[in-house]
C-alpha cells in the first residue's frame, strides 16, 4: 500500500479495513511511518499485528513481495508508482513535508537542486509561504 499519510486517515479506512487480519510490516515503533500507520490502522477500526519492523522502503517493500506482511508507504518509497511484485493501492491520506534549511540560502544551487528533486520525487512543485518552502 502506499500513499500519502496523514495523522486523521480521513478515508484511509475502508481501504484498510480489509487488511485487518494480515501481518503488517511497520516502521521502528516511535518513528513517524509507525505513529501515522498504527493512526491509519486505528481510523479503520483495528490495531496492526506487526510482523516485522523495518525502516529502509526498499525493504519493506522486499518484504511485502516476498509476501511477509502488508504496509503503509509514501509515494516517494516506490520508483514510478511501481514496485516489483508489489500491488500498491494509493490511500485518499496525505502528509506534509518540509525541507528546512538555513534563512538565505534559498538562492543556493545544491539547495535549489535538493528542494526541487524532492519535490519532483513527491510528485509535487514546492512552494513557498511565509518564508517557509512546502512541498
Amino acid at each position: 500500500m502506499s500513499g500519502r499519510p496523514s495523522a486523521s486517515g480521513a478515508g484511509a479506512g475502508s481501504a484498510l479495513r480489509g487488511l485487518r487480519d494480515a501481518p503488517w510490516i511497520l516502521a521502528t515503533p516511535g518513528t513517524v511511518c509507525h505513529t501515522v500507520t498504527v493512526q491509519l490502522c486505528r481510523a479503520a477500526g483495528f490495531s496492526p499485528r506487526a510482523r516485522h519492523h523495518a525502516d529502509d522502503f526498499a525493504t519493506v517493500l522486499s518484504l511485502v513481495a516476498a509476501g511477509l506482511g502488508v504496509s503503509v508507504v509514501p509515494a516517494m518509497a516506490v520508483q514510478d508508482g511501481r514496485a516489483d511484485g508489489v500491488r500498491l493501492e494509493a490511500l485518499p491520506t496525505r502528509r506534509r513535508t518540509r525541507i528546512a534549511y538555513r534563512k538565505g540560502a534559498a538562492g543556493h544551487p545544491a539547495v535549489a537542486a535538493f528542494v526541487a528533486a524532492i519535490g519532483e520525487s513527491c510528485g509535487f512543485a514546492p512552494s513557498v509561504r511565509s518564508g517557509v518552502r512546502r512541498l
